[in-house]
C-alpha cells in the first residue's frame, strides 16, 4: 500500500482514546521529496485487512501537506493545504491530539490540519512513518486528560530515542525495540527505565560497552544531595553484540519486581528492581549513544503476556 520506505513502525501500548496524544520528533533528509505518517488498524506491510483513519503526506518539494483515509478499500476525505517545509530539514515535532471527534495535528507548534474520526480510536493500533526522513528519535504516546501520564513530558537533547507510554506498566507487559548502531565501534549505548515522577531516578540503567565487551545493569536510585548515585553493578553474562553494525532486537519483559532482557530470540539477563514495588511508576524506554555511537530505532512493539512472561524472548526474534 505504502510505496515509501518505512523509517519507523510500531503498535500502541494501550488503545488510543480521547485525551491521548502522540509527540513525534524527526528530521527530513537533505534533498528529500516526501514523507508520510499513518494510523491504521493493523500493520499495512504484513496484512491486507487493514484500514487507515489518518494518513498525512508531507511533500517537501511542493510545500504541501495532504491528509486522507483508506476505508472499505477506497481513499476518502483527501484534503491538501500549504505548508512551509524548510524547517523540516532540521529536527521538527509533529503533535497529534485525540480530542473532540477529530485528530488535531500540528508541526513545530503550528496547527496544520484536523481530521474527523471515522473509526473508533481503540481500533487504531498501529503507526507507521515512511519516506525521506533521516531518523525518528521520538515516538511518545502520552495522556494529557484527565491527568497527564507520564507526569513529566519532555524530550532531552541527548536522547536518540524516547518511547513514553500513556499508562502505568503492569506485570506481563513486553516492549521490543529494533535498532541499528552507527559510529564508533568502540563506543557505548545506554537504555534507561526511569521513574515517571523523577526523571533523574533510573530504575534500570543498561550500558552496552563495546570498548570493554560488557553489558552493565544497575540502577541510579541512591539519594545523594540533590541527585542520585549508582547502585551495585550486575556484570555477569556473555556479551551478545558481536557485530557492531548488525541490526538487533531487544525485548524487555516486566514482572512484578524485575525486568527480563532478551536479544534476537535469546534470553540474556534478569534484573531485580532495587526499589520495592516500583513497576507502576516505571516509564517507557529512553535510549542514547555515547562516545560517538548513534542509535537508530526503527520499530517499537508492545505485547501483553501472562504475569511470568514465559518465552518472551521469542518476541525478539529477527
Amino acid at each position: 500500500m505504502n510505496l515509501l520506505k518505512p523509517v519507523f513502525r510500531g503498535n500502541f501500548a494501550e488503545p488510543l482514546r480521547f485525551g491521548h496524544c502522540l509527540e513525534i520528533c524527526a528530521k527530513a533528509q537533505e534533498g528529500g521529496i516526501r514523507f508520510s505518517l499513518s494510523l491504521s488498524t493493523d500493520d499495512t506491510s504484513t496484512t491486507e485487512n487493514f484500514e487507515i483513519d489518518l494518513l498525512i503526506v508531507v511533500n517537501l518539494q511542493q510545500d504541501q501537506i495532504t491528509s486522507k483515509k483508506f476505508l472499505n478499500n477506497e481513499w476518502l476525505d483527501t484534503e491538501s493545504a500549504s505548508l512551509g517545509t524548510a524547517d523540516l530539514f532540521r529536527e521538527f515535532k509533529i503533535y497529534i491530539i485525540m480530542a473532540d471527534g477529530k485528530f488535531h495535528i500540528s508541526i513545530n507548534g503550528q496547527p496544520v490540519t484536523s481530521s474527523k474520526y471515522h473509526l473508533r480510536l481503540s481500533q487504531l493500533n498501529f503507526v507507521e512513518i515512511s519516506g525521506d526522513l533521516e531518523y525518528v528519535r521520538q515516538m511518545d504516546h502520552r495522556k494529557y486528560f484527565p491527568h497527564p501520564w507520564p507526569p513529566i513530558q519532555m524530550l532531552e537533547d541527548r536522547l536518540h530515542f524516547s518511547g513514553d507510554v500513556p499508562m502505568a506498566i503492569k506485570p506481563g507487559h513486553v516492549m521490543v525495540v529494533s535498532a541499528q548502531l552507527l559510529g564508533n565501534e568502540l563506543g557505548r549505548f545506554i537504555v534507561h527505565l526511569r521513574d515517571v515522577f523523577d526523571m533523574d531516578r533510573q530504575e534500570l540503567h543498561l550500558s552496552v560497552r563495546f570498548d570493554t565487551k560488557s553489558v552493565i545493569r544497575t540502577a541510579k536510585n541512591i539519594p545523594h544531595e540533590e541527585h542520585y548515585d549508582f547502585d551495585i553493578e550486575d556484570t555477569d553474562g556473555a556479551f551478545p553484540f558481536q557485530d557492531f553494525y548488525q541490526p538487533f532486537k531487544l525485548a524487555f519483559a516486566f514482572l512484578a519486581n524485575e525486568v527480563k532482557i532478551a536479544k534476537d530470540g535469546i534470553f540474556l539477563y534478569s534484573f531485580s528492581f532495587r526499589t520495592p514495588n516500583v513497576l507502576p511508576v516505571v516509564g517507557g524506554l529512553k535510549i542514547f549513544g555515547i562516545n560517538d555511537v548513534v542509535v537508530k530505532v526503527n520499530e517499537l512493539k508492545h505485547f501483553k503476556m501472562n504475569h511470568l512472561c514465559e518465552h518472551f524472548e521469542y518476541s525478539s526474534l529477527l
